[in-house]
């Protein structure tokens, strides 16, 4: 249950789009009786007011992609506790998200935050689809358009919704009156409204949006749809129809967002110039770094970015609006690469490695060559390592045996271009000065800060100073280049080839599902399999949409089965003993008991609300 209240909307609407008046003389605007009080009913006057209203819809699903100043972003919201990403042992947090036990219930923050974030971007579409027709437009087309975005916003929030939380309340038309009565829908209902909803937005929306980027276009609204339809499949007990419908919608979206096969982009290897005195030509480069330098993300010629959250279209207005630290302005740019990186600072040697006159740690003392101070950019800047990647999504999905032998080989994981797993040394009193450090050369003793030694991927956090802006806002070494300004993809090309693999899988066509997973692992080099089951696709969306996947809600559309097993063998906390996915310096706790739950818990603030109407809590969550 969400208790709608619509001032936020009418607020975001009066200070954004203003409440226009029509042009009147200067007797009839003196006579003219003020209206008394300004509501729902009587704010709206223009269609720019309308669109603004969009806009804040839009601007509550933006948040989950962007890290707040601690730098935890959608990694937290999307995938903690999963068996990606757990958050971070350092400075006391010691509450593994995947500890269900310790860290989770009906008064989590987590759950409600989302619950809270949908039904936010729900109430904004319904209020935009109401007031649609009571403002003129320039034209039909600009009408229809923005009805569709407000249907594919509202679309995916109930997608969301039913995948993490089921069968919830459904609000599908705006009112001002207060409802303490709710009663959940089924889980087939709230998916079939996702899917009336995406179905319009993908009917009414334009293919190319590159022009308005942010804005959702009909591949967004496609790929969308596709994952609904899968989810519907699942719950209706493996109905083909859907998976059918799944894999056509995916296929179609495809054909208009091919995957990007071949380097391009501002760093291709005759680039001219340079950026902040690194040239710009790149010859080390492949096509997956391109895919997520900042200005190939919205370069015209990126076909593969479906759906893009935007940083900001101008990097100046950062500093232009008195953006600060930890208060970035709305508007502005965006932290990122805060809790995305190891805190390198704080690692000692191993005690065979430590070195009399040298600094206690390979990342602790930095020569004059290197910039004198802690943490540069070439090391990812200072980390704090708020969202740390499991030791399977770090190294074990990398390695042979899981990835058919491409190791050395997959674009996604080559040393210092897509990824970090070691880092040099810059002390020029120690023996070991601008060699390669990594794990191995780390003291083990300290599990708080062994546990969250991790690689650094490209795609999130940069490798030198090209990517940073030197004139960032810092204090020393503690701010130094933590503050990267790079759009990220709500909806990418890739995806879409796994969620057609998954629908073909599902629907009986193993030869069609490899073909479509096979596309993806041929664009990043690697090695193609011959055999296929779900395992597989979890794996390949684990390499190829690491922080980009919402791997939550990826786990619960599926079987329970399907995602239990992969939290019990690599999450870092609920592993089951025996389990080898990582070293026991990095195996946190075990946990023989079994995950209760196969839905998130229903908030216990919105059921106790709800007076008029028992909203029955999921199971596995009752207090």
């Amino acid at each position: 249950m969400k208790l709608h209240t619509f001032i936020p909307a009418l607020a975001c609407t009066l200070l954004l789009g203003g409440v226009a008046t029509s042009c009147l003389s200067d007797k009839d605007f003196l006579t003219e009786k003020p209206k008394a009080q300004l509501t729902i009913a009587n704010a709206y006057n223009t269609s720019d007011q309308v669109v603004n209203t969009l806009l804040t819809g839009y601007f509550e699903f933006e948040e989950l992609f962007f890290p707040n100043a601690m730098g935890q972003g959608i990694a937290y919201n999307t995938s903690t506790g999963t068996d990606m990403t757990d958050n971070k042992y350092q400075l006391g947090m010691g509450s593994h998200m995947s500890n269900f036990t310790a860290a989770w219930s009906a008064d989590s923050d987590l759950p409600k935050s989302l619950w809270d974030k949908f039904y936010k971007i729900i109430s904004y579409a319904n209020l935009a689809l109401i007031k649609i027709d009571e403002v003129e437009w320039s034209s039909e087309a600009e009408k229809s358009r923005v009805a569709a975005e407000a249907k594919f916003l509202r679309g995916l929030a109930y997608l969301r919704l039913g995948e993490l939380f089921g069968g919830v309340p459904m609000v599908l038309e705006y009112t001002e009156t207060p409802n303490y009565a709710y009663e959940r829908a089924s889980r087939s209902e709230t998916y079939a409204a996702a899917i009336d909803d995406l179905k319009a937005a993908y009917a009414g929306l334009p293919w190319d949006v590159k022009a308005e980027y942010g804005r959702a276009g009909k591949g967004a609204a496609g790929m969308f749809l596709a994952e609904a339809y899968l989810a519907d499949g699942v719950e209706s007990n493996d109905n083909k129809t859907s998976y059918d419908e799944a894999a056509k919608v995916a296929r179609e979206v495809i054909a208009h967002h091919p995957l990007m096969t071949g380097r391009f982009g501002v760093r291709l290897p005759d680039a001219a110039g340079s950026n902040y005195g690194i040239p710009n030509a790149y010859p080390e480069g492949n096509v997956m770094s391109d895919l997520f330098v900042a200005q190939n993300i919205i370069s015209a010629a990126n076909t593969e970015a479906i759906w893009v959250m935007v940083s900001a279209p101008d990097y100046a207005t950062f500093t232009a609006n008195g953006g600060e630290f930890f208060n970035p302005t709305p508007g502005g740019r965006r932290c990122c690469t805060l809790g995305f990186t190891p805190a390198l600072q704080d690692y000692n040697w191993a005690p065979e490695y430590a070195e009399t006159g040298a600094a206690a740690g390979p990342w602790k003392a930095f020569s004059a060559k290197y910039g004198g101070e802690m943490s540069p950019a070439t090391h990812g800047g200072t980390g704090w390592a708020q969202s740390t990647p499991t030791w399977f999504a770090s190294y074990t999905m990398w390695d042979d045996e899981h990835n058919n032998n491409s190791l050395g080989n997959d674009l996604r994981y080559i040393e210092d271009v897509t990824v970090k797993t070691e880092y040099m040394c810059c002390d020029e009193n120690h023996s070991l000065y601008e060699q390669k450090v990594g794990w191995d050369q780390i003291d083990h003793s300290t599990p708080e800060l062994a546990g969250i030694f991790f690689p650094i991927w490209y795609k999130e956090t940069p490798f030198d100073l090209w990517d940073y802006d030197p004139a960032d806002p810092g204090f020393s070494w503690f701010g130094k280049y933590i503050n990267f300004y790079r759009s990220k993809y709500a909806a990418r090309t890739s995806e879409v080839y796994l969620l057609l693999a998954e629908a073909l899988l599902r629907g009986g066509d193993k030869a069609g599902a490899l073909d479509a997973l096979n596309a993806v692992r041929e664009r990043a080099n690697a090695n193609p399999f011959g055999d296929i089951d779900i395992n597989t696709i979890l794996d390949e969306r684990g390499r190829e949409l690491l922080y980009e996947e919402f791997r939550w809600a990826t786990f619960l559309r599926m079987k329970p089965a399907e995602w239990k097993a992969r939290i019990n063998d690599y999450s870092m906390y609920h592993a089951r003993s025996g389990a080898e996915v990582y070293p026991a310096i990095r195996r946190w706790a075990e946990d023989a008991d079994d995950i209760k739950f196969d839905l998130f818990p229903i908030p216990q603030t919105y059921i106790d609300l709800n007076t008029g109407a028992k909203l029955e809590q999921n199971a596995g969550w009752t207090k």
